[in-house]
């Protein structure tokens, strides 16, 4: 069985999470990996929450469905976290926030501690810079692929 790392992005619909993704996936193709991603939101309204799930591999995958037990959980918007505490069991969290300090407010009182990443991917994209470089050598990092 191959080793397949699962990793979920959260964001709200209309914000850019499933080009932000499909960037991701056209990058780690290019760099030998097996990827399958899927999105699952609803189409019909802006502003909802949506997630695209993400399977990552060295060799083909099989498995077909959502990811249950990701490694790495990737929110788009920090605001979201106050909607996922599920995903608090993912060993490593990335959170694109302008500061670490903000996230006290919406990680809360946790028992769990995951390794946090954060990334200012509203500052970048100020500044003119393309984030999709940034965001995928950090899912990369923490995927420790």
């Amino acid at each position: 069985m191959p080793e397949v790392h699962e990793v979920i992005f959260y964001g709200k619909s209309g914000d850019g999470i499933h080009l932000m993704v499909d960037r991701l996936v056209q990058d780690l193709i290019r760099h030998g990996f097996y990827v399958m991603a899927y999105p699952e939101y609803d189409p019909e309204r802006r502003e909802t929450v949506a997630r695209v799930h993400v399977r990552v591999s060295k060799e083909p995958i099989y498995e077909r469905g959502p990811v249950t037990r990701p490694e790495v959980v990737v929110f788009m918007d920090f605001r979201l976290l106050k909607h996922a505490k599920e995903v608090f069991g993912a060993g490593k969290i990335i959170v694109n926030a302008p500061s670490k300090d903000l996230l006290s407010n919406y990680l809360g009182d946790n028992d769990i501690k995951p390794e946090l990443y954060v990334i200012d991917l509203h500052g970048l994209k100020r500044k003119g810079i393309d984030y999709t470089p940034h965001m995928t050598e950090l899912v990369t990092k923490a995927l420790g692929l």
